[in-house]
């Protein structure tokens, strides 16, 4: 069975890191993984022993992508805008429910009062209307709070990357 790889999925970073997939894109003819950055990108992500190695990492936007060079293991994930009001955050295959109460610049803030983020769930999409609009990066427990990037802030970063390195091109 040929393994497939969807939004909020778990991926594994050189020395052990992981993190979960926050959608999976095609830009100009690749496919590319998208997750939060964390401390440091890790070079190459590993989803079921498929190799992805990192094409773009932001530390401004918090973001990592990792070029999926085997298209047909991948499910694109729709994306959109974040707007305040309610939300999923996906982990796995379990799916929680939250309220986006703050949308900036490059971030959005939400409460989580269903679930307790864990160690790896860093990355884990958060969905509105069927679209992934953002990852959680951080979380407070005490408070019940999450922050992370914006997926379209994210997208439009990456693309301008793509296009003052040329670097879409096989």
């Amino acid at each position: 069975m040929i393994p497939t790889l969807k939004h909020g999925q778990r991926l594994r970073g050189e020395s052990g890191w992981t993190r979960r997939v926050g959608a999976i894109v095609n830009l100009r003819h690749i496919d590319v993984i998208l997750t939060v950055r964390g401390p440091k990108a890790s070079p190459y992500a590993l989803f079921d022993g498929v190799k992805c190695p990192l094409v773009y990492e932001d530390p401004v936007v918090n973001v990592a992508a990792y070029l999926l060079e085997f298209p047909e293991l991948a499910h694109p994930t729709p994306v959109g805008e974040p707007d305040l009001g309610e939300a999923t955050l996906v982990v796995g295959h379990d799916e929680h429910w939250c309220r986006i109460t703050d949308v900036d610049r490059r971030n959005v803030r939400i409460n989580l009062p269903s679930y307790v983020p864990r160690p790896g769930d860093a990355g884990a999409p958060i969905i509105q209307d069927d679209k992934v609009v953002a990852m959680l990066a951080s979380y407070w427990l005490n408070d019940m709070l999450g922050m992370g990037p914006r997926i379209d802030v994210a997208l439009r970063e990456l693309l301008d990357h793509f296009r003052r390195t040329n670097s879409t091109t096989r």
